[in-house]
């Protein structure tokens, strides 16, 4: 809370009702749109925004609503956003957080609630719509291109990013004994994980063979490029890509699980993103443990315990980022997906549960009101 204000965080399909509300050509709709905000500051809720909203919200193709969309959050006279000092424009997201979070493990806080609440004061201003999206209109007009050309990114992110490519439950030790395969053999496996990316590509895709494919064809061009040089062994392939994301070569011993030092890498180069964020040296934060960070907290445990997807689409990857925002916010809306997938973090990860407030499911707008 700020204050004795609430701060609720509807999830980008909210925000987008809500604003098309205001520009519908039925009156009755209209007005009850236009006037939700003043409802919620009666109540003393203030809406969040964040990059991955504004994001989804610009994403659409047409140009119109988009500019309707920035238009009609300019206007609004007050809400919060996320932003990490020292920056004066722009909305944060999941990167920022990932740096107040770093930060404030680096100013001595030592436990999950304490790293959220300091990050939470680093991140969280209020303020006019104008203050939080810009003055400027045609900014965002310029931008949808760039946000149109990431849509392909994110759904490969959301489609590929849990294939299983091999036993990662083996040890260093054991998995340095193995061979790598002739050219032959390599070509064949290349050919099976080309099928496996592009049957999950079609789950992201909505059924889209080119888009599919074209996904499927990026990623085994990355596997190429990743691929062994002339003469290495498996143990000189798990080392360079590992050292690559930050692991010292050190930490690579015979008894280490592959999967845990996956899991090191991964998370060390997302404490290289947060050196960029914040200026710090990436060597001043290799100290900082997974641990204390809850956006990876919460993500993980989204990751660990949510329900099988029958499709993989790019918004799930938004709706993962978002969800971390029920540690930053008092009240969370959801959809009915995201918000069983948070009831069973809450179930199986106390510690969890313990950070983040309240999740409500929502299928309208004006559901952000307290009920009477």
């Amino acid at each position: 809370m700020i204050g004795k204000a609430s701060i609720i965080a509807p999830d980008s399909s909210h925000w987008s009702l809500w604003l098309d509300a205001m520009r519908s050509p039925k009156p009755d709709v209209r007005q009850r749109a236009e006037s939700l905000h003043l409802r919620l500051m009666d109540q003393g809720r203030v809406p969040l925004l964040s990059w991955h909203h504004l994001e989804e919200l610009l994403g659409g193709k047409d140009d119109a609503c988009a500019a309707d969309r920035v238009a009609s959050l300019q206007a609004m006279p007050f809400m919060a956003w996320l932003r990490l000092p020292p920056a004066q424009k722009g909305l944060g997201s999941i990167v920022d957080i990932f740096a107040a979070e770093v930060m404030a493990v680096c100013e001595g806080h030592s436990d999950l609630a304490a790293v959220r609440d300091h990050a939470r004061q680093l991140l969280l201003m209020t303020g006019n719509g104008r203050q939080a999206i810009g003055e400027h209109g045609w900014v965002w007009e310029a931008i949808r291109p760039d946000i149109h050309s990431r849509q392909d990114h994110v759904t490969a992110v959301a489609s590929l990013g849990s294939m299983q490519m091999f036993d990662k439950t083996q040890t260093v030790g054991a998995l340095s004994k193995m061979y790598i395969a002739n050219p032959a053999t390599i070509r064949a496996k290349l050919s099976g994980i080309h099928q496996q990316a592009f049957q999950r590509a079609l789950r992201g895709t909505d059924g889209d063979e080119v888009k599919a494919r074209a996904i499927a064809d990026a990623f085994i061009e990355r596997t190429i490029a990743m691929g062994p040089a002339s003469g290495s062994t498996v143990r000189d392939l798990l080392v360079s890509t590992l050292t690559g994301q930050g692991v010292d070569e050190a930490e690579i011993r015979d008894e280490c699980v592959v999967g845990d030092l996956i899991r090191l890498g991964y998370f060390r180069s997302l404490l290289r993103v947060a050196a960029e964020v914040t200026g710090r040296s990436f060597a001043s934060l290799k100290h900082v443990s997974m641990n204390l960070i809850p956006s990876f907290a919460i993500e993980e445990a989204i990751q660990a315990h949510r329900q099988p997807r029958e499709k993989l689409p790019g918004s799930d990857l938004h709706d993962r980022h978002l969800a971390v925002l029920a540690a930053y916010c008092d009240v969370l809306y959801v959809d009915r997906r995201m918000s069983e997938d948070l009831l069973r973090v809450r179930r199986k990860e106390p510690g969890i549960d313990a950070l983040m407030g309240d999740v409500r499911k929502a299928s309208d707008f004006e559901m952000l009101l307290e009920k009477p």
